[in-house]
């Protein structure tokens, strides 16, 4: 019988999003990860994203939208989600 191995969590450039399975249990969760912050997310909210995104895999094939970057992202942020971006401090 084959030794069943171990799946790594590992976030190496955060955010990772885990999808975490005990399958002895049955159980399972999502989660993001940020780096010090893991969060739980419901998985009603993960499917509801999941068909948000299937939507928007079509917008960007089919009429030319694409993923905003830079100022657009802030942009994003401040008009939608009322959140300031925030800039992370590098010790020395």
């Amino acid at each position: 019988m084959p030794r069943r191995v171990e799946k790594s969590y590992r976030c190496d450039n955060p955010p990772c999003i885990h999808v975490v399975v005990d399958s002895r249990r049955k159980i399972f969760k999502v989660f993001l990860e940020d780096y010090n912050v893991i969060a739980p997310i419901p998985f009603d909210k993960v499917i509801a994203a999941c068909e948000d995104v299937k939507t928007l895999k079509n917008l960007v094939e089919n009429e030319g939208f694409r993923e905003a970057e830079a100022e657009d992202v802030d942009m994003l942020a401040r008009k939608y989600l009322g959140a300031e971006p925030y800039e992370e401090e590098i010790e020395t």
